[in-house]
């Protein structure tokens, strides 16, 4: 009679670990999936003001997650995964266009999403408090300037290794 009850108190003790398993799954997926979901929502910028200004080229045919790795790549933004998703959900979906672009860390994903599917004009984009001005290049000068901007990387990070 004693093994039956030490049966039965096994089989509980099991049951309720199982429960408390499947609950701290649950809420650590749905943690996890809240916090993907505010992120591709929130419009917040990598770094504060003034941030650093870098030079980005887009070729065309481009996905939304391969700018997002070149961003990410850059230091612009923290995840080009996450990214992707932005553009996906935001009104600048398919929108991106292919340039020569300076981004800053100060500036919030959509922010740069509205650089990067402005026309060849000078636009003006608001920004937190301020305007900023954007001017894109024409297609003509893209393949010039993006050598330009490797080969300046390249002499960068050179001399940063000499030091």
């Amino acid at each position: 009679m004693t093994r039956k009850i030490l049966q039965e108190i096994i089989f509980i003790v099991v049951r309720i670990a199982f429960i408390v398993a499947l609950i701290y799954a649950g809420y650590s997926c749905i943690s996890t999936c809240y916090d993907f979901g505010y992120k591709i929502f929130a419009d917040k910028a990598k770094d504060p003001a003034p941030g650093i200004v870098k030079t980005v080229a887009i070729v065309d045919g481009k996905t939304n997650k391969e700018i997002g790795d070149i961003l990410e790549e850059k230091g612009l933004i923290d995840d080009g995964f996450l990214f992707g998703f932005q553009v996906k959900f935001s009104e600048y979906n398919d929108k991106l266009k292919p340039g020569v672009y300076e981004l800053s860390t100060a500036m919030s994903p959509y922010e740069m999403m509205a650089v990067m599917s402005a026309s060849d004009t000078e636009e003006s984009v608001e920004g937190e408090g301020e305007d900023t001005v954007i001017s894109t290049k024409s297609e003509a000068t893209l393949w010039d300037e993006a050598d330009d901007t490797v080969k300046e990387d390249e002499e960068e990070n050179k001399s940063e290794d000499g030091d």
